[in-house]
């Protein structure tokens, strides 16, 4: 979940491919979504990355917005994935430091690359 509106307008910005087809982006702070036109369609994203498509003032679940929904939301776990390592290597820096705890950070390095290796596929 994204924490306000002005956020979730600069993730979508970021995250959409052809980010300059993007036209008419509203957000309303008050409901917690942005609205916007992209490649020949309308579009509403909630907070929580929900994503419908507008047709006659009406939401509905498509294709596109589910294809959309995901994108966003792997974009968005991708980043909590990363968090996670660059703390843990923080971790495993200060453990490493001490040498009666050498052990210790060498463990959550070895979990660190196993992670890395599951998000690059291998």
């Amino acid at each position: 979940m994204i924490g306000t509106v002005t956020e979730l307008v600069q993730y979508i910005q970021q995250t959409l491919p052809q980010p300059k087809s993007i036209k008419n982006l509203k957000p309303d702070e008050r409901a917690g979504y942005v609205t916007f036109h992209w490649n020949g369609r309308d579009f509403v994203v909630k907070k929580s990355l929900e994503v419908f498509e507008m047709k006659n003032e009406k939401l509905f679940i498509t294709g596109a917005s589910i294809l959309m929904q995901t994108a966003l939301m792997k974009r968005n776990r991708n980043e909590k994935v990363i968090e996670t390592v660059i703390d843990t290597l923080a971790q495993a820096e200060e453990l490493l430091s001490g040498k009666h705890q050498v052990e210790n950070g060498l463990k959550l390095i070895s979990a660190v690359k196993g992670t890395l290796g599951k998000l690059a596929g291998k």
